[in-house]
């Protein structure tokens, strides 16, 4: 017997709306390029594999609905606060099915992938398959609305990636290694809430935290600032410095809560940070890190 797994693929494609056929994207300044440039960084976050690159276009394969969808709103948040071109607008459509995988076959693979380019039939929007929408934890399905502009028989539902979509949506608090293998050198940094992945390391030096989208990690609470903190990592330590109003409290697995605010502070070993809020007990909605 076969053993069989779901995968779910999505189809995200930038598509210039003016005069597309006369558009240059190294002439208009490479538009479409930085697009794809911060969705791909999207994709690493959310642990997702690229397996095409095509023109205007990705091909991406992720192990759950959940991580697909959020990462679908994520790319179009972080598209959207790209600055436009004069006459020639560029959408990105996203269209996300599943497949079942099977051990031998790669038939049903290909099938979703035709599915996903399908629903990726309007602009700045994401369309998932009814089935993915099935799939989403109860919050995220929160933001689904049925979607009328395919064919009968292909039942779609739209991502409202616009709305704020509270952290209980990702999944609350993931589980975390007991340790890891083959340290990089100097030192290292992982920041990890629900299915976001984000490390510090000698080829990614420094990351931001806040509310506003061009933050490497992006938090959606009314008290988290816009540019709440900022985080970099130096050869022998990581220095955590808060900018925002509310501040950032730190409650390490060893150690006592400590509260920053316009200060700065070393961060060692593991726990949680809780930005613009102290612990109170409550785990949920922290971002785990793992410093040395």
């Amino acid at each position: 017997m076969n053993a069989a797994r779901s995968i779910y693929r999505v189809h995200a494609e930038l598509r210039p709306t003016g005069n597309s056929a006369g558009f240059d994207d190294v002439e208009a300044g490479r538009p479409v390029e930085r697009r794809l440039n911060r969705m791909e960084r999207v994709v690493t976050a959310y642990r997702g594999q690229i397996d095409k690159r095509s023109g205007n276009s990705l091909q991406i394969a992720f192990d759950t609905a959940d991580a697909a969808t959020l990462a679908a709103c994520e790319m179009q948040q972080r598209c959207a606060i790209l600055p436009q071109l004069s006459g020639n607008r560029i959408a990105l459509r996203i269209g996300v099915h599943r497949a079942i995988v099977q051990q031998r076959s790669e038939d049903r693979l290909e099938d979703a992938s035709a599915i996903a380019v399908q629903l990726a039939s309007a602009d700045d929007s994401v369309i998932v398959s009814g089935i993915v929408a099935e799939a989403l934890n109860a919050e995220l399905r929160k933001f689904c609305e049925p979607f009328a502009g395919l064919p009968a028989d292909l039942a779609a539902v739209q991502i409202d990636w616009r709305a704020d979509i509270p952290s209980a949506a990702y999944g609350g608090e993931a589980l975390w290694p007991a340790s890891r293998v083959g340290r990089p050198l100097g030192s290292y940094l992982a920041l990890h809430q629900g299915l976001k992945t984000l490390e510090l390391t000698q080829d990614f030096t420094e990351a931001t935290v806040g509310r506003d989208p061009l933050n490497d990690m992006v938090l959606v609470d009314d008290y988290v600032s816009r540019n709440h903190c900022r985080i970099v990592r130096r050869f022998d330590c990581i220095v955590l410095t808060d900018t925002s109003t509310n501040g950032t409290c730190i409650t390490p697995d060893e150690g006592s809560e400590l509260l920053v605010r316009n200060d700065t502070v070393v961060l060692r070993g593991k726990g949680l940070l809780f930005f613009g809020r102290t612990c109170n007990g409550e785990r949920r909605g922290g971002v785990r890190y793992e410093a040395y």
